[in-house]
């Protein structure tokens, strides 16, 4: 009815300040939302005052049916608008602002999750660790900025290289990972390779330092690598891996325990075709 899709409507703008915006978090707040929702309040009650007659007539009903009308659309839109708002607080609450990956709060709720998940159904499940190799030093060479965009240039190239089950994640500081859940440890390479190769091909034409400085060290680590099924030591596992990536020169991956090759390093030739991961 035109009353019910009109009260959802003065509902909606009376509570449109309270925008969630991540990246700007005092935008759209001119006005405190206490104040927003009080003056909200006495807008709908001279809504009600002045509404309730003119519908009751309209209608041919009593004056208190048409102010339950009128309360019941303008609920049902403040209900939708606040729900709105709630999903995207939640949403926000797991997201790294500066990257759009998830954040630590999202990685320790996912790698849980999807470690009892594949315990129950006994099912492979790995861990990328990844550093920014020279975070530090693009920094000092051209400033935060440079740093910043470096940052969000990795969390750009997880969210289109990662599948849609994956979990990327910004740890913090220079460090993401990875959970891949149903995840082997030689699939888990061909997507480490692809996530390192495509930050290497698209830092070619970067302004300095980026176009030296920009590139990526990768841990692997599965449920096989570890003696105890333990999400604490799937990520020590992972993280020792990285460590001896970062070691032998960076910009390369090292795979922890049995998935481990003979080099203790691998590495795809950038000419060959790669192999398709498949979603």
């Amino acid at each position: 009815m035109w009353h019910v899709a009109f009260m959802s409507c003065v509902t909606m703008k009376l509570t449109a300040g309270a925008n969630v915006n991540a990246s700007k978090p005092h935008a759209g707040r001119a006005m405190p939302a206490r104040m927003r929702f009080a003056f909200g309040g006495l807008a709908l009650a001279g809504f009600f005052a002045i509404g309730a007659p003119v519908l009751a007539n309209a209608l041919h009903i009593s004056t208190p049916a048409a102010s339950f009308a009128l309360l019941a659309g303008g609920l049902v839109g403040l209900g939708l608008r606040l729900g709105s708002q709630m999903d995207a607080l939640e949403r926000h609450s797991f997201e790294d602002p500066m990257t759009r990956v998830g954040n630590r709060r999202q990685w320790q709720t996912r790698l849980n999750t999807e470690l009892d998940r594949a315990i129950e159904s006994r099912m492979p499940l790995s861990v990328l660790m990844l550093d920014l190799d020279n975070l530090k030093s693009l920094n000092d060479a051209g400033g935060h900025g440079c740093g910043d965009r470096a940052l969000a240039l990795v969390g750009e190239v997880l969210l289109a290289t990662c599948r849609s089950r994956d979990v990327p994640v910004r740890l913090g500081g220079d460090e993401f990972a990875v959970v891949l859940p149903r995840t082997r440890p030689a699939e888990a390479k061909i997507l480490a390779e692809r996530i390192r190769s495509e930050i290497s091909r698209r830092r070619v034409g970067m302004e300095s330092p980026l176009d030296r400085l920009l590139t990526v060290s990768i841990g692997i680590a599965d449920l096989e690598s570890i003696s105890d099924v333990r999400a604490d030591l799937l990520v020590e596992s992972a993280d020792a891996a990285l460590y001896r990536a970062k070691s032998s020169g960076r910009d390369r991956i090292e795979v922890k325990g049995p998935a481990n090759d003979t080099s203790g390093v691998f590495r795809f030739d950038e000419k060959r075709p790669q192999r398709r991961v498949t979603a």
